[in-house]
């Protein structure tokens, strides 16, 4: 309301000074007098058009060549602006209004060194591109954005902003253009320092990772998405009317569980928390390849756990979850883990992927360590050199058998990261 009404005050000023300098022409006479006049009356009556020119009538819209992509990737944007009257604008400028989860930069591995080990990896976006439409009815450009943050983005704000030849009056306007491109974690490479299968008969441990065996089909039942479809059962679909697939014993039986903690625990970093949702993600695609019945866990004021197993689906969730997956501020790890330990003792291994110990982390992790036949921990800290007190809360763990790793920020920005697996 305010733009509206101070362009209908500088559209009556140049009519004003239209006004003005024909009645000095009329009384003045004279070669420089109608000289001035008609000098500005072509700039005039450009102006007073360029004040009822409307701008609503533009069509802005992007296209995003590669909506999804990895944390640290970078996107290209097109930019397509229509109008319908070809009116000549010497100039206008477009300004991307981004949102506030834009606010932060993922450079991949290159976060964890030592320049970037205290940031909370926020940085500040802003694009103006200035172009010259003229007559142009259709103009196209082009921009990137780099190093971008885990998280689904929303882009839904454009402003354009245009004047005449002198500036005196200047016009804008915001148009809601929405786009949305997902930003899933990025994944590190794994080496597994140990890697092992148990067998359902015998429970014998072996280096050699045994697979499904799809040569004996064992039973059939309803299709499911992400079945394959070399595993329809086509006999048993004509018989019953439904889509059946084939099931298959499994030679081995090794669960594993993921553990990951989402509290803050008083630790205000958010490239350590990017760091447990990146090996979270990494150790989950690392196993899924060893064909083990895995199942992920993330432990905060709310639980959420997904059993991966054969389900494409479930698999999609989590990394959902893991897209979306914010740090919660209230709450303490080890009383829920404890809580939800209590109800879940199916897993052969569970993985500990946590950012803080204490006593009461060091206690509910004992308790679980007599239920469960392999437990690991792998705790992952900002600084360079472990501080004496939390080597100490470790050393309990690691006489009672618990695979306890330190992940430095150092040795997250090595390339392969070395995690074990017990």
């Amino acid at each position: 309301m305010k733009e509206n009404l101070r362009i209908i005050l500088r559209s009556l000023g140049v009519l004003a000074l239209i006004v003005i300098l024909f009645c000095y022409a009329m009384f003045q006479g004279g070669f420089v007098s109608w000289f001035l006049f008609y000098g500005y009356l072509p700039i005039g009556i450009y102006q007073l058009l360029f004040a009822s020119y409307p701008l609503r009538t533009w069509q802005i819209y992007r296209e995003i060549e590669n909506p999804v992509c990895q944390a640290g990737d970078e996107i290209t944007v097109k930019v397509h602006l229509r109008r319908k009257l070809p009116f000549p604008l010497l100039y206008c400028t477009f300004e991307e209004k981004f949102p506030q989860s834009l606010m932060k930069e993922d450079t991949k591995k290159a976060k964890y060194l030592s320049s970037q080990a205290s940031g909370q990896m926020t940085v500040s976006r802003r694009l103006i591109r200035m172009l010259f439409p003229l007559f142009r009815r259709h103009f196209t450009f082009s921009y990137s954005i780099q190093s971008l943050p885990r998280g689904e983005h929303v882009l839904d704000k454009v402003t354009i902003q245009t004047g005449d030849i002198f500036g005196f009056i200047k016009k804008s306007r915001d148009f809601q253009v929405e786009n949305t491109f997902a930003v899933y974690p990025y994944e590190h490479e794994l080496r597994l320092v140990s890697d092992m299968a148990s067998y359902e008969q015998g429970g014998v441990m072996s280096n050699q990772l045994q697979h499904m065996n799809t040569t004996v089909a064992s039973g059939a039942r309803e299709y499911a998405p992400g079945d394959r479809f070399a595993w329809i059962d086509w006999k048993q679909t004509a018989r019953k009317q439904t889509m059946m697939t084939k099931e298959f014993d499994r030679e081995k039986s090794m669960d594993i569980l993921l553990v990951h903690d989402n509290f803050m625990n008083g630790k205000k970093n958010q490239l350590i928390y990017e760091a447990t949702i990146e090996i979270s993600l990494s150790l989950i695609a690392k196993i899924a390849k060893k064909d083990y019945q895995t199942s992920f866990l993330s432990i905060g004021e709310r639980p959420h756990l997904f059993e991966l197993d054969q389900s494409e689906h479930q698999m999609e969730r989590m990394k959902h979850y893991l897209l979306t997956a914010n740090q919660e501020k209230e709450g303490s790890f080890s009383p829920r883990f404890r809580e939800e330990m209590a109800h879940f003792n199916q897993a052969d291994i569970i993985f500990l992927i946590v950012t803080s110990i204490d006593p009461q982390f060091v206690q509910a992790v004992q308790e679980a360590r007599q239920r469960m036949k392999h437990l690991s921990i792998i705790y992952i800290y900002p600084e360079k050199v472990l501080p004496e007190a939390e080597k100490h809360l470790l050393e309990p763990l690691r006489f009672s058998g618990i695979a306890v790793q330190e992940l430095s920020m150092d040795q997250l920005a090595a390339d392969p990261v070395e995690v074990i697996f017990k």
